[in-house]
């Protein structure tokens, strides 16, 4: 049965992020301070016991990856390259700017990056964030930062 058994590196490289995750979650579930008489387990079990699971996923995954596509190239790698950075920086202003400005950036800057006239883009992404806003503050009561720049701290 001539089937080809070799597998390109590029899809064993998401088994590798995910396993780094799971390695940055087992760290970060080891800093909980709790008290010891608190839980037999413990806060860190969850954690801990999802870090376990996605390892041994990213393992398998790694050792079986399965079929890959090939890395992109040209325009949609730049596309690619250019979600990952909207979305860093949207994360980055969350806490700064505050949750409308860095949601409308986002949302503006994926409906350009798929191709919406700039019109379009901002109507979408002050839309979207309008939208995205209110439900979180007053259908869920989830509050949302406002932004360090805007309170002077």
């Amino acid at each position: 049965m001539g089937k080809d058994l070799r597998v390109p590196f590029s899809a064993r490289v998401p088994a590798l992020v995910l396993f780094l995750f799971a390695v940055a979650l087992a760290v970060e579930a080891a800093r909980i301070e709790y008290a010891f008489s608190s839980d037999p387990l413990g806060p860190r079990a969850f954690p801990f016991g999802l870090a376990v699971l996605l390892g041994g996923l990213a393992v398998a995954w790694f050792v079986w990856p399965g079929r890959a596509e090939p890395w992109p190239r040209g325009g949609l790698l730049l596309q690619s390259v250019g979600l990952l950075a909207l979305a860093y920086l949207a994360a980055w202003l969350f806490d700064r700017a505050g949750f409308l400005i860095a949601m409308g950036l986002l949302c503006t800057g994926v409906a350009l990056i798929f191709r919406a006239t700039l019109v379009q883009a901002l109507l979408s992404g002050i839309g979207q964030a309008l939208l995205w806003w209110l439900l979180f503050v007053y259908g869920l009561r989830i509050p949302l930062p406002v932004g360090r720049w805007f309170l002077g701290s």
